[in-house]
């Protein structure tokens, strides 16, 4: 048994996208502030409770299926339970500038073995003004071409999006195509099927630990582009 198990997300409530990357982006990209959480209570002849929520799948901790960029790829249904456990290294790079990329150099001479799951804490904090967009060091696409090429079995973070929020919005004005294109970093594993895993929360307990076992199942939703998932550490 694990000496301590650390809960890596944040609790779902109605507010989550909002609460987690702020307004401005959710409406640059067209996307509602809340979710719907409906109740409904039985009082007679018994009581009971149930609910129906709808879910953002892209904000919280969450999986990207291959699905999600790559037209007919697949989806988190297909992908097996394996793939979302094991021997996990933590990188602190909370001391790395916000809006730059972690680059290749970041990772090189670290050690990192095939089939290790890779945690990156980077400190994100979300936006706390209206028009604030998401701020935090990102995953550059060389970085995650390394990476996918050691091959780490999984990558995960802190970070809302791999990739620079910004960056993108910089990119559809200045008329890119291609998800290759807007997404590097993202391709670099979906393409190769190693899970990237976003939103997670409490990194920050992990510093010091040296003997961590990631674990995070996603939801199986048939086709879908990306899986909400309790993720949490197994600390030994």
């Amino acid at each position: 048994m694990p000496k301590r198990i650390v809960d890596l997300s944040p609790t779902i409530s109605e507010d989550l996208p909002v609460r987690t990357v702020g307004s401005k982006f959710l409406a640059d990209f067209g996307y509602p502030e809340r979710t719907t959480f409906e109740h409904k209570i039985t009082e007679e002849p018994f009581y009971a409770a149930d609910s129906f929520l709808t879910l953002f799948n892209h904000v919280g901790p969450h999986h990207d299926a291959p699905s999600h960029i790559i037209r007919g790829a697949a989806s988190t249904d297909q992908f097996p339970l394996e793939k979302f456990f094991g021997r996990a290294r933590l990188f602190d790079f909370r001391s790395k500038p916000k809006d730059q990329p972690l680059t290749r150099a970041d990772f090189e001479g670290t050690g990192i073995q095939p089939g290790e799951i890779v945690i990156v804490l980077v400190g994100y904090t979300p936006p706390t003004e209206p028009d604030e967009l998401p701020s935090y060091a990102y995953l550059s696409g060389e970085a995650a071409e390394y990476l996918a090429g050691i091959p780490v079995k999984a990558f995960t973070s802190d970070m809302p999006s791999l990739g620079s929020i910004r960056r993108y919005l910089q990119l559809i004005e200045e008329g890119a195509q291609g998800s290759e294109n807007f997404f590097p970093e993202h391709y670099a594993f979906l393409s190769r099927e190693i899970p990237n895993i976003e939103g997670l929360v409490n990194l920050e307990s992990l510093l010091g630990e040296e003997n961590i076992v990631f674990v995070g199942f996603p939801l199986k939703i048939k086709d879908g582009n990306a899986g909400p998932l309790r993720a949490a550490a197994l600390v030994y």
